[in-house]
């Protein structure tokens, strides 16, 4: 089969990958234009200056691959000029240490997307694995959230409650982001970790404002685990552009390796529990991928089969960065006071 090729910038929304050279040319490989990376997860301010210094050094290491980007036209200049773009993003807002002056500090230093909590409830709201939903915080949260509003970082949900999501959807002045979890109608309440997929109020209340959804190969938010083929999840992606509309449906792939089990251990439990909530069966591989996707360099592929099942170019190429782009051209490039 003759082989296409998309003028689409494939936006990856969501890796946890130890990074290295040898990701950065996967993403090279896979054609991958731009990567929301992940900082922090339980760090402290302190210790997440610290991951960015790494981060500085990366740049200027493989600066013949990759480089920050910090608005929407920087990265479609980065990918001009091929390279992949970084977009620095927190999965908690643990880095914040519960001051709301640091979230001006940190976009000053390129952080452009902050998930509210981990999973677990914090100041500013509860996580999808709290037994009772308290939502997002009358005070504390709604102050943050119009706080990432004014200095323009995207808001993430991917990892909130139900009620979390909702609340911050109509609180929040800007669309918001749920950057890498699937629909829970799709996959099915049995899925392993079933608090992780998002219910179909919240997405269609997240769309009606505005935002975007990146679904995600991860195995244990497929119906199937790792029988999922390449096919049944682009079904899954079919399904939910014509339930929720294809300007709010993306990719996020929530892809990580390079990790022992110490490092599944810090994210599930940081430094609050001596126990996972989720049981981690340290039996099992670390790292957990169907055959289809074992690294980034496989979103060629995935392109051609999406165009296999029907999709044509236009709608193909929001799925794969437009609608990301979009997002971030009227939350990184907002014009500051």
């Amino acid at each position: 089969m003759e082989t296409t090729t998309t003028r689409a910038i494939v936006v990856d929304c969501l890796q946890y990958s130890k990074p290295s050279r040898e990701r950065f040319l996967e993403w090279k490989h896979g054609r991958v234009g731009c990567v929301h990376v992940t900082l922090a997860v339980w760090e402290t301010a302190r210790e997440t200056l610290s991951v960015i210094g790494q981060w500085n050094d990366l740049f200027a290491e493989n600066g013949d691959l990759v480089a920050l980007a910090r608005t929407a036209a920087e990265i479609r200049a980065v990918v001009a000029s091929g390279r992949t773009a970084v977009v620095f993003g927190f999965q908690n807002t643990a880095p914040f240490e519960d001051d709301i002056r640091l979230v001006k500090v940190f976009h000053d230093l390129g952080v452009r997307i902050a998930q509210l909590t981990y999973n677990t409830q914090n100041s500013i709201a509860a996580g999808c694995w709290e037994d009772e939903d308290a939502g997002l915080s009358t005070h504390v949260g709604r102050q943050f959230v119009e706080e990432l509003n004014d200095v323009g970082m995207l808001i993430d949900l991917s990892h909130c409650s139900e009620r979390t999501c909702l609340d911050t959807i109509e609180a929040s002045r800007e669309p918001v982001a749920v950057t890498h979890a699937n629909p829970l109608e799709f996959v099915g309440a049995d899925v392993e970790l079933n608090r992780r997929p998002k219910s179909s109020l919240v997405l269609r209340e997240l769309a009606a404002r505005g935002g975007v959804v990146g679904l995600s190969p991860y195995v244990r938010m497929l119906k199937n685990g790792m029988q999922t083929t390449e096919r049944e999840f682009v079904d899954m992606i079919s399904w939910t552009v014509d339930t929720f509309g294809v300007e709010h449906v993306a990719l996020g792939t929530d892809f990580y390796t390079g990790y022992g089990i110490e490092a599944v251990k810090w994210w599930r439990m940081g430094r609050w529990a001596r126990e996972s909530p989720v049981p981690i069966d340290e039996a099992k591989p670390v790292v957990e991928w169907p055959t289809w996707f074992e690294s980034p360099t496989a979103f060629p592929t995935l392109v051609e089969t999406m165009r296999a099942s029907g999709f044509k170019d236009a709608d193909l190429d929001k799925v794969l960065g437009g609608n990301w782009l979009r997002l971030f051209d009227q939350i990184f490039d907002k014009p500051t006071a």
